[in-house]
C-alpha cells in the first residue's frame, strides 16, 4: 500500500501517563479519520511508575482541584472523582473538600485509564489498537517510519511520540533495591533496619510503605544536601506571579525567590503561592541560563528546589516529620559509594560531609531512592541517537526539543514526525515532568500536527515542519 491509500498513522511509544495524554490530545484535535497505536509493554496502561496500583496507598502530593488529562478541562479529575463518590447527590460541600483532597494515586490511575478509552469511543473513525510490546527502534523509512518491537511484528507511522517518560529503569548499579521492587511483608515486617539512598518523595513512598507492611525498626536516610520535601499549604493557594529579574546567574535568581517568599509571608501569604506562580515562567528562566549555569543549578541547587517545589500533603509531611522527631528515622548528609549484597543483607559505603574516610552501614533492606531520570541508553532512544534523528541535552537528562515536543536531529533541524513528550524533555524544559506541563505539551503538539495533517496533502505531510 502506497503512502497517499495508507490510513494517516500516530504511534505513542509508552503507555503510561504521558503516552496517554499524548493519545487523548491527537484524538480530541485531529478532527479527520487517523490510526492511533500506543505501544506498552506492561498492562498497566495509562498508569505507569506514577500511578500504578504497587502500592494503591499512596497519595498524590498534588491536590484534586490541580490534575487533568485535558487540556482544556483543568478541574475534570476533580469532577471525575466527585462522581465516584457523591452517589447522585450532588452535594456542594463533598465537592469543595474533594477539591482539597489528596487522593490516591491509584484512583488517578484509574481516572486517566478511563478517559484514553472513552476518547478513543467517542471517535468510531478512529482506529485505535494497544500493542503490548516494547519498542525497540525507530527507523525513517520511505517518508514514514517503521517501529520494530520485541514481541511484535514491526508497525509503520507517519508520526511517532516518544512518551516514555522515565523508560524501564534499570536496577541500581550498585545493587540496592530499585524503590519499586515489592518485597514480600514478611521480609519487610522482619527487618531491623534499613537504608535509603535519597531524600526526596521516592524516600517518603518506600519508607511510608515499609511501616504499613510492618517494619518497625530504624531507617537511615542518606542525602547529599540533607533536603526533606516540605508540606504543601493547609488550603490551596493562588498561585502569586512576582517579578523576577532576567539574571543569568542562578545565585541572583535564587536570591529573588527567596527574597520573595519570605516578604510573602510576612504579609500573610504562605510561600507556596511564589513557588506555585513560578511554574509558567520557568521553562523560559531555564532557557534563558547559559549552560554552565544550568550545570551550577544541578549541581548545587537543584535539591534546594525539588524540595519546596514537588511537596507532601501535610498529613504525610507530618507523618514523616514524626519519623525524625521521635528517632525512627535519622538523617545523614553524606554520598554513598557502593551498595554491596551480603546474602540478605546490604553493606553501604557511606563518605560523610566533611569526613575523609568511608565507613560502612550493614542492614536488612536498602533502596536506591534517588530519583528517576529518562534512561538514554534504552535501546529505543539510542536508535534515534545513533540515526541522527534525536540529540541529547548538554547534561543527558533527555532530548533537544521544541517547546511542542518536535524533536531536534543532530544537525540542529526539527525531525519532522517525531515528537519527545514529557520527562524525556528535561534537559531542553527543565518544568516538564509534572501533569499540566505534560497535559500542555502533549496538547501542542496534537495541534501541531492536527494542523499538518489535516491542511496538507498527504505526499507532502513530511516534507515540512508544522
Amino acid at each position: 500500500m502506497g503512502m497517499s491509500e495508507a490510513p494517516f498513522t500516530v504511534c505513542v511509544v509508552g503507555g503510561g501517563f504521558t503516552g496517554a495524554a499524548a493519545g487523548v490530545a491527537c484524538l480530541s484535535h485531529l478532527k479527520t479519520p487517523f490510526r492511533l497505536v500506543m505501544i506498552e509493554g506492561t498492562s498497566a496502561l495509562g498508569q505507569g511508575l506514577a500511578y500504578g496500583s504497587h502500592r494503591p496507598l499512596n497519595l498524590l502530593n498534588v491536590r484534586t482541584r490541580d490534575l487533568s488529562i485535558r487540556a482544556v478541562q483543568p478541574g475534570d479529575f476533580l469532577n471525575w472523582a466527585f462522581r465516584q463518590l457523591d452517589q447522585g447527590e450532588n452535594q456542594a460541600g463533598l465537592h469543595e473538600a474533594l477539591a482539597h483532597t489528596f487522593l490516591p494515586r491509584q484512583l488517578f490511575g484509574e481516572y486517566v485509564r478511563q478517559r484514553l478509552f472513552e476518547s478513543a469511543e467517542r471517535r468510531p473513525d478512529v482506529g485505535f489498537s494497544v500493542i503490548t510490546a516494547m519498542a525497540r527502534t525507530v527507523i525513517p523509512e520511505s517518508g514514514r517510519y517503521r517501529i520494530e518491537l520485541d514481541r511484535a511484528e514491526p508497525i509503520t507511522a507517519d508520526v511517532v511520540m516518544l512518551a516514555t517518560a522515565y523508560g524501564l529503569q534499570q536496577p541500581h548499579a550498585t545493587g540496592a533495591l530499585a524503590p519499586y521492587e515489592i518485597l514480600p511483608a514478611e521480609r519487610t515486617a522482619a527487618a531491623s533496619s534499613m537504608v535509603l539512598i535519597g531524600s526526596g518523595l521516592t524516600m517518603v513512598d518506600v519508607l511510608l510503605s515499609a511501616r504499613r507492611d510492618g517494619f518497625q525498626g530504624n531507617a537511615v536516610v542518606i542525602s547529599r544536601r540533607g533536603q526533606l520535601p516540605r508540606t504543601h499549604a493547609p488550603k490551596g493557594v493562588v498561585p502569586q506571579q512576582v517579578a523576577i529579574p532576567h539574571s543569568k546567574r542562578v545565585s541572583l535568581l535564587a536570591a529573588s525567590i527567596r527574597i520573595a517568599c519570605e516578604m510573602a509571608e510576612s504579609g500573610g501569604t504562605p510561600w507556596q503561592a511564589i513557588i506555585n506562580g513560578l511554574r509558567p515562567s520557568i521553562q523560559n528562566i531555564w532557557q534563558g541560563l547559559p549552560r554552565e549555569e544550568q550545570a551550577r543549578f544541578l549541581r548545587h541547587l537543584r535539591p534546594f528546589w525539588d524540595a519546596h517545589r514537588h511537596r507532601l500533603p501535610m498529613e504525610v509531611h507530618g507523618r514523616l516529620r514524626a519519623e525524625f522527631d521521635e528517632g525512627r528515622a535519622v538523617l545523614l548528609r553524606g554520598a554513598v559509594k557502593e551498595v554491596a549484597r551480603e546474602g540478605a543483607r546490604f553493606a553501604v559505603s557511606l563518605q560523610k560531609r566533611g569526613a575523609q574516610h568511608l565507613e560502612t552501614i550493614t542492614t536488612d533492606l536498602a533502596y536506591d531512592c534517588s530519583g528517576f531520570r529518562p534512561d538514554l541508553d534504552q535501546p529505543l532512544i539510542t536508535s534515534v541517537l545513533a540515526q541522527g534523528l534525536a540529540c541529547s541535552d548538554a547534561h543527558r537528562l533527555g532530548l533537544v526539543v521544541e517547546r511542542n515536543g518536535q524533536v531536534i536531529g543532530a544537525r540542529g533541524e526539527v525531525t519532522n514526525g517525531l515528537f519527545a513528550i514529557g520527562p524525556l524533555c528535561q534537559g531542553t524544559l527543565w518544568e516538564i515532568n509534572a501533569v499540566p506541563e505534560i497535559v500542555t505539551q502533549a496538547d501542542q503538539a496534537a495541534q501541531s500536527l492536527a494542523c499538518l495533517y489535516e491542511v496538507m496533502p498527504a505526499a507532502e505531510r513530511l516534507a515540512v515542519c508544522p
